[in-house]
């Protein structure tokens, strides 16, 4: 699948309402601590997969609130079932780590250190690796509309395995990459730069999700005829 960066990375500014929905989904970003603005996002970034699935030369938009927020929740649900291994693997080594320190030992406290770093560095791997088959898993929802297709191991299997979907993956990986940077930059800038960066990456999100929808259609060849996924169901 030929990759047009130059079109992706044009891709958010390709409808007449980008600034508004750039603007909605930077300002839910910056509230997501308070959960319910980041499951808009999450909807959102479902619809943009389903998009790249379509090849849809525009956007999607901030409408359907409430088809939104469901598929906001499912992905949420999903991301969170992806990621449980690397959080209890996370929790167990640092937890471990910070009980051997506590025992105010010098070979508790060398044990606790080693076992800090290589937690951290095993749990760190271990969320790459889930949320990279995640990924795939919230694209089949995004296919299907149902939560259990998330989980179907077959497809899911078939599809990261692929070149055709890890390609784009990398590339979409590549957009959020420059985002961050360009994010640390802004950072300079207290406050103000912080803020700005935000909405940097949320831009980044729909380029790469974009692109990970196409890839999605790539190794599975839903292009044509993609679920609406508009109906939830288990």
């Amino acid at each position: 699948m030929a990759i047009d960066i130059e079109a992706t990375a044009k891709y958010p500014l390709a409808s007449d309402d980008w600034i508004k929905t750039v603007g909605i989904g930077g300002v839910l970003t910056l509230f997501s601590f308070l959960l319910v603005p980041v499951l808009f996002v999450y909807g959102y970034l479902v619809r943009v997969l389903r998009a790249g699935m379509r090849d849809s030369p525009e956007p999607p938009t901030f409408d359907d609130w409430g088809s939104l927020l469901r598929e906001g929740v499912v992905a949420f649900v999903v991301i969170f079932v992806y990621q449980l291994i690397p959080l209890i693997v996370f929790a167990v080594t640092v937890g471990g780590s910070l009980a051997a320190v506590a025992t105010g030992s010098r070979t508790g406290a060398s044990l606790g250190l080693v076992g800090l770093l290589g937690g951290v560095t095993v749990s760190s791997l271990l969320a790459l690796v889930f949320g990279y088959f995640g990924l795939v898993g919230l694209a089949n929802f995004a296919h299907e509309g149902t939560l259990g297709s998330a989980f179907d191991v077959a497809v899911i299997r078939d599809v990261a395995l692929s070149r055709e979907y890890a390609i784009p993956w990398l590339y979409g990986v590549g957009f959020v990459f420059v985002a961050g940077v360009l994010t640390s930059v802004l950072n300079v800038v207290p406050i103000v730069g912080a803020i700005i960066g935000v909405f940097v990456i949320f831009y980044a999100q729909i380029c790469a999700f974009k692109l990970w929808g196409m890839g999605f259609s790539a190794a599975t060849d839903v292009g044509s005829t993609p679920g609406t996924g508009t109906t939830v169901t288990a």
